[in-house]
């Protein structure tokens, strides 16, 4: 009888966790502040991954975008330099980069570079888009940077990579003493661990993504562009779907749309002015008796805001 490794037996579950997580869009949930991690380590991370990343968008003929260049009609740095001031991390030296594409991408990368490609301002100006509409697509990726997701994927391949050590090492035991079956499922254990590999390297997870979304949309509002110019374009995103929902890496536009109205709506971000007004009347109203002078005088600003047309 075959002699059990429990290092394999281990190793294999975690396979297969880790091939099976993801594969699921995440529940909505309010994303907390991102904290950054500046050690020596992660700004490392972000240099290494960067300057790596950067050297395919210079083979695609990326160019840096002047600061007071119009592209496409669009002030491209200008709206990079508003949202970046209300991040986290307002002091990264974001800068933004053309290149060439006819698919309309655009990229962070973990140093601030943030990439738009010809074909993302192509079709935005076949939309006759306002600035408030790149601003959604460049909140996104700044939020990507912002929470170093390109750090945490760094640092969960690097875990993913000992995973395989393991699965290796179990293999070699196993095909040592196993039957041609047990080589066999030894292959396929060692294909796995690499396709594991191939889906770390191709993308942000979905949770990454969403969390993306609603900060890219909370740094959108706080530097004063419009979310609901934003979601019309997300409506038009639609189109661009592809593939069932095993092993994506962007959520469904649909999941994402219904997400950020979610988050929209409980945040408040989609008051009116006058919205806005009532709802801080009624905060300041609680703080006093019911009934007390003040509360009176408060009471008569709601009541004639409720009156007046929204």
């Amino acid at each position: 009888m075959l002699k059990r490794n429990c290092a394999w037996d281990n190793a294999c579950r975690l396979t297969i966790a880790l091939l099976t997580a993801g594969c699921a869009t995440p529940q909505y949930a309010v994303r907390g502040t991102p904290t950054p991690d500046e050690s020596v380590s992660a700004v490392e991370i972000e240099r290494a991954v960067s300057a790596v990343q950067a050297k395919e968008f210079e083979r695609q003929g990326a160019r840096l975008i002047g600061r007071d260049e119009r592209v496409e009609g669009f002030a491209v740095q200008s709206i990079i330099d508003r949202l970046s001031r209300v991040t986290e991390r307002p002091g990264l030296g974001y800068r933004a980069y053309l290149y060439k594409d006819k698919d309309p991408n655009a990229a962070a990368l973990a140093d601030g570079r943030t990439y738009l490609s010809t074909g993302m301002l192509d079709y935005l100006r076949s939309r006759g888009s306002k600035p408030d509409e790149l601003a959604f697509v460049l909140g996104h990726e700044l939020a990507h940077t912002v929470a170093q997701h390109l750090v945490k994927r760094y640092r969960a391949l690097q875990q993913q990579q000992l995973l395989m050590a393991v699965l290796a090492a179990g293999a070699s035991a196993a095909t040592r003493n196993a039957s041609a079956g047990a080589q066999q499922a030894g292959r396929l254990a060692l294909n796995a661990a690499a396709m594991l590999q191939d889906v770390a390297n191709s993308g942000y997870s979905q949770d990454q993504e969403l969390e993306a979304d609603q900060l890219g949309v909370r740094y959108a509002v706080r530097a004063g562009f419009d979310p609901k110019l934003g979601l019309n374009m997300l409506n038009d995103f639609a189109r661009f779907d592809q593939g069932g929902p095993f092993l994506r890496t962007h959520p469904y536009t649909e999941t994402r749309r219904a997400y950020i109205e979610r988050y929209l709506v409980e945040s408040g971000q989609t008051d009116t002015e006058r919205d806005a007004r009532l709802r801080q009347l009624r905060q300041t109203q609680t703080l006093y008796p019911k009934g007390s002078v003040s509360w009176q005088n408060l009471q008569r600003q709601i009541d004639a805001l409720e009156k007046s047309s929204p």
